[in-house]
């Protein structure tokens, strides 16, 4: 107790012994540090924020946030209100709880639209409900599906009658909003085409129409149109080359390493459909189709007259040829490989070798078997080796750290801490200057007094070049401190050790 009440008596003393302007910065540098240290303490203990629902409407919104306020959790709202976000640690929990109490409305109604008691409803209604319950499952379907967020399907199903046969068949328009990067391709859009055809009765593929909230049409190039074809025939021939590629490259990773070779497949498909009806005769292997005898007696002469007529059958064999629809019509490969490396004659910087020509020879064989090379129908491989450029003084064999994420996630703290320890380095240094001011003004010490007891003061390196403003200043303050000045000048009588450059000055 002794010790504290000391150091707050010598606070108080040191404080006292400030001038205005001294303790005005003083205590600015007091409220600055207070204020930045509780800044930083709040926005490293702030949790963070995670996504609980999008597009709410305002109804589900003030739902959503009347149950949360009643948990005491913390929300935030975004995007003009329609997104509520929440701790990113009770995200789950609370979507799931909120789903499950049914604070989140399902504006999308299926066949459910009929659990309930249907007394009193007319034809009209009871097929138009039948046509509204269909199309929300559809939507429900879709929207299930990966990369759609919404979806809207519109049914048109013309009622059968007997006086209209050239009635035409049910058609349907699907609106989709994809999430965000998500493209769908042709056989995604066919996809979604045949699932809503295969649900509605006579409803052809091709009258369903697939769009985007943009309004642009996604169905156009499924179609069967000169653009369709061309958009499938360019997606099967990059499979196809990406296919075969990865086949080659996987075995000369595993034989070369990672980054020693380039393989790039040209593969030409064969989209021609041809049909085609051929009819061969064998007159070589014939049957009996039918034979006919026929006998005559002449009663005059007693002669018997015997006729016979027989039709034979030619074997024939008729064939319905239909040529195959995208089949390999011709491969181009090209491949590049790396050499091996090898150390100097003294161990320095390493050398390169090229492969041996037996070693290319099998690496061509190799690559020939992944791809199914056949040179019967004219594939053709080509096959270099030479020196690739070197970056491993920059980058290493490894994979490269995320720099990007790690400074996104943890850039802002780090500089955050930075900020805080030179402004801390900085507050100290100003804080020492203005104590040591007030310590030693004009640079003579002073000798505290507490409870009668004398002590002496730090002795410190010397004292500045005494000039006027120097004289002035101490002047004033022996002026002000009579009787600390006295207990200077008695430590000196007395040889009090106050330093080697206070000892120097006093002999002079």
């Amino acid at each position: 107790m002794d010790g504290l009440k000391h150091f707050i008596d010598n606070a108080k003393e040191r404080i006292g012994s400030l001038s205005f302007n001294q303790k005005v910065m003083l205590g600015a540098v007091a409220t600055a540090s207070i204020i930045s240290m509780t800044v930083f303490s709040i926005w490293l203990q702030k949790e963070e924020m995670g996504v609980l629902f999008t597009n709410l409407t305002p109804e589900d919104a003030a739902a959503t946030l009347e149950e949360l306020n009643k948990q005491n959790i913390e929300t935030e709202l975004t995007n003009g209100g329609s997104t509520i976000l929440v701790p990113e640690n009770e995200t789950l929990r609370l979507r799931v709880e909120l789903q499950h109490k049914g604070v989140i409305s399902n504006s999308t109604v299926g066949f459910d639209i009929f659990d309930g008691k249907q007394y009193g409803l007319t034809e009209f209604l009871q097929n138009v409900q039948f046509k509204r319950a269909t199309e929300g499952e559809l939507t429900r379907t879709i929207e299930a599906l990966d990369g759609i967020q919404a979806a809207r399907v519109h049914l048109v199903m013309p009622k059968p009658s007997i006086f209209n046969k050239g009635t035409s068949g049910a058609t349907a328009s699907v609106t989709l909003k994809m999430g965000r990067g998500v493209r769908l391709d042709a056989r995604q859009v066919a996809g979604i085409q045949s699932l809503v055809s295969a649900s509605v009765e006579n409803l052809n593929p091709n009258n369903v129409r697939i769009h985007d909230t943009s309004g642009m049409e996604l169905s156009s190039s499924t179609q069967d149109d000169d653009i369709g074809r061309s958009e499938t025939q360019l997606a099967l021939r990059k499979e196809v080359e990406r296919h075969l590629t990865a086949k080659a490259s996987s075995m000369l990773d595993r034989v070369l390493g990672q980054g020693k070779s380039v393989i790039e497949v040209n593969a030409t498909l064969n989209f021609e459909k041809i049909e085609s009806e051929r009819e061969t005769f064998d007159p070589s292997n014939t049957v009996v189709r039918s034979e006919e005898r026929n006998e005559s007696n002449n009663p005059e002469t007693g002669s018997a007259d015997e006729n016979s007529l027989t039709n034979y059958e030619i074997n024939r064999t008729v064939e319905h040829i239909v040529s195959e629809t995208g089949g390999v019509t011709n491969l181009m490969v090209s491949v590049m490989v790396d050499g091996h490396y090898e150390p100097g004659e003294d161990g320095g910087e390493l050398v390169y070798t090229p492969l041996s020509e037996n070693e290319i020879g099998q690496l061509r064989r190799i690559v020939s078997a992944a791809v199914g090379l056949n040179t019967i129908r004219g594939d053709q491989i080509e096959f270099v080796n030479f020196q690739f450029q070197q970056n491993d003084e920059f980058g290493g064999s490894g994979l490269a750290p995320d720099w990007i994420g790690i400074v996104t996630q943890y850039g802002g703290k780090l500089l955050m801490i930075l900020l805080f320890g030179v402004l801390a380095l900085a507050l100290k240094k100003n804080l020492g200057s203005v104590l040591a001011t007030a310590m030693h003004p004009g640079g003579v010490p002073i000798a505290n007094t507490l409870d009668g007891q004398s002590e002496e003061m730090e002795s410190f390196d010397g004292i500045p070049d005494i000039d006027d403003q120097v004289m002035d200043d101490i002047q004033d303050y022996a002026s002000e401190n009579p009787e600390r000045v006295a207990e200077v000048i008695q430590s000196w009588i007395n040889d009090i050790d106050l330093g080697p450059a206070i000892s120097a000055k006093a002999g002079g």
